[in-house]
């Protein structure tokens, strides 16, 4: 995208935009057209006076609620997707993932729907919007092009002062008291700390964790609380280590700010030797198990924290919501709809609401008892007949899939691609040689699977994770392989990271760049559309046990995808081309690893 290079010309955009027509509008649905069937899935709500705004993805569509009755009362087209919403002044904030952009409207009195005040372009691939508690300042994190955009509140609308950069694809953030911002991986464990009023990053540091999905402040103790799981690549899995949690745990993680926000401070010395991360600390931590034997806990997600110490925990993999009413107490669980995906509070913090995915619905939860009880489900309209692939979606986002509801499929290929963790699951058909999780994305045409090629479909790919990895306890001839398989077909590639920056470099470029990568002899193994190959080879990084043969992984999406090879080893892409170059004998030159790692970074 073209970025405006002055505040000046920004600033008239959008006073233009706030007094002209803007790039989306909002299409009020008539109660006829609400009454049919659709597939919303919700993903993120805020509550705004007397009323909930709920973010459906699918539909792109805006839900209100009357929070004193529990009663829907409308539900606006907005967009061709939604991912994002948040409450800014009297409006909503709301992240349009389809066109990319920042859109702010606002419901006036007497008015049939949302008035549309301002649309924002953003990076590509946003997914997160957060507002400072005093209003001024506002961030969206974008996944793919692994940005932060920092936008500062004026008397017309909002003015982009900062583009972060970060060195991780970004989701969930949080604004501090004093304004500075938390941002969390997606994928693996890491966190940033964000200086706002400076616009730039203070620091970053690693978590003992993947797929960070829920952020929290405990005010009363000064702690930071990160909801995340912990793969351990040194544990093979067998039943007793799934029952037991140890593959596989699930946490809230406990962070002081102190340290978190020094910017000196160093690394734990307490860190697990096993996690060898490249980050420039190690957040020391605090680690409190969600689950026990036969009460697994897969997929902590979004959270809050009440002025009086409760602190709510949706447990997205197995449709319940975590509480306790002290941090010295034990977690509770009440049952939700399906995949409760975000959770907000009312102003007077006496009610918790939460947007269940797959269920189209919203549960109430009283927070004014002795302990919080749910008082209702609201139904945001009923859903059509889900196609085979959006059966397999749920499914892959079902830990009581696996053994006790420990893991879902997502918890480990996230979001359809990869958490970045090393795991010994056996799909090798070995023990003792943990792997690299592969992305998921592109799967279908990355054919034969599993890191030695021993897999000749994705069908039977399938039912080795299904059985062996999670060590499901669903009979053979009932194991839901076909649904499963729709819908990983339906995944396609990650988006290069120069594509995904808007970098992506000219013909003329690109084609020398393909030059040097065939006589480089890349394409010996990394051939045709799918840049990978049917064989297996011995290209000089054996594994634990002493396999030498290895199936070449896709290179589409492969800047995406760092650490590489199978045992994680290389970094970076530099690194793999300039340490792991697979023929020793023919070093690459300093301009052939420019040209190479440039196409990769294209691919």
């Amino acid at each position: 995208m073209n970025q405006r290079s002055t505040s000046g010309f920004l600033t008239a955009s959008i006073f233009m935009l706030a007094m002209t027509p803007v790039a989306f509008c909002a299409e009020l649905l008539s109660p006829q057209l609400r009454s049919l069937p659709q597939y919303r899935v919700p993903v993120d709500l805020v509550c705004q006076n007397d009323f909930l705004f709920v973010a459906n993805s699918r539909t792109g569509s805006v839900s209100k609620i009357d929070m004193t009755s529990n009663q829907l009362q409308a539900e606006w087209k907005v967009a061709e997707s939604l991912s994002g919403i948040a409450a800014w002044r009297k409006g909503l904030l709301l992240l349009d993932d389809h066109a990319h952009r920042l859109l702010w409207s606002i419901e006036e009195p007497g008015s049939s729907g949302l008035e549309p005040l301002l649309s924002l372009e953003l990076p590509l691939y946003p997914v997160d919007v957060a507002v400072s508690a005093d209003e001024t300042s506002v961030a969206v994190s974008s996944l793919w092009s692994r940005t932060v955009t920092l936008f500062r509140g004026q008397q017309d609308g909002l003015q982009k002062e900062r583009q972060l950069s970060l060195s991780f694809a970004p989701r969930t953030m949080l604004y501090l008291p004093d304004g500075k911002l938390i941002v969390a991986d997606s994928f693996a464990g890491r966190l940033a700390i964000v200086d706002t009023a400076a616009g730039s990053v203070l620091k970053e540091h690693d978590v003992y964790g993947h797929n960070i999905r829920g952020l929290g402040l405990n005010h009363k103790h000064g702690k930071l609380l990160v909801a995340c799981q912990t793969l351990d690549p040194a544990t093979f899995t067998t039943y007793e280590r799934v029952f037991w949690g140890v593959l596989m745990q699930n946490g809230l993680h406990s962070i002081p700010l102190d340290q978190l926000l020094s910017v000196s401070g160093d690394a734990d010395d307490t860190a697990p030797e096993e996690a060898e991360y490249s980050g420039t600390s190690y957040a020391s931590q605090q680690r409190y198990p969600l689950g026990t034997p036969s009460i697994g806990s897969g997929d902590p997600g979004a959270m809050v924290v009440t002025e009086n110490d409760l602190t709510l925990i949706v447990i997205s993999g197995v449709n319940q919501v975590a509480f306790r009413t002290a941090s010295h107490m034990p977690f509770e669980r009440l049952q939700t709809g399906k995949r409760p995906e975000a959770i907000c509070l009312d102003s007077e913090q006496k009610k918790a609401f939460i947007a269940n995915r797959f269920g189209d619905s919203v549960t109430v939860v009283s927070l004014e008892g002795k302990a919080p009880a749910v008082e209702t489900t609201i139904s945001l309209g009923e859903i059509r007949e889900l196609t085979l692939a959006e059966q397999g979606e749920q499914t892959f986002y079902d830990a009581s899939v696996s053994l006790d509801g420990w893991f879902s499929c997502h918890s480990c290929h996230t979001d359809g691609h990869t958490n970045g963790q090393r795991a010994d699951t056996f799909g090798d058909e070995d023990r003792g040689a943990p792997k690299k999780v592969v992305s998921l994305r592109g799967v279908s045409d990355s054919g034969p699977w599993a890191w030695t090629g021993s897999k000749s479909s994705l069908d039977e790919q399938i039912k080795t994770s299904l059985i062996v990895s999670m060590q499901t306890q669903i009979p053979t001839e009932e194991l839901p392989i076909e649904r499963l398989s729709a819908y990983l077909k339906t995944l396609t590639p990650a988006p290069s990271l120069r594509l995904a920056k808007n970098k992506m470099p000219n013909g003329d470029v690109l084609a020398a760049a393909r030059i040097g990568f065939e006589a480089a002899g890349c394409q010996n193994c990394h051939a045709g559309t799918g840049l990978t190959s049917n064989d297996t080879y011995d290209v000089g990084i054996h594994d634990e046990q002493g396999e030498t043969l290895f199936n070449p992984p896709s290179l589409r999406g492969v800047s995406q995808r760092a650490p590489y090879f199978h045992d994680g080893r290389a970094a970076t892409l530099a690194e793999v081309l300039k340490t792991s170059h697979h023929n020793s004998e023919m070093a690459l030159s300093e301009k052939q690893i420019e040209q190479l790692q440039l196409l990769l970074e294209s691919l």
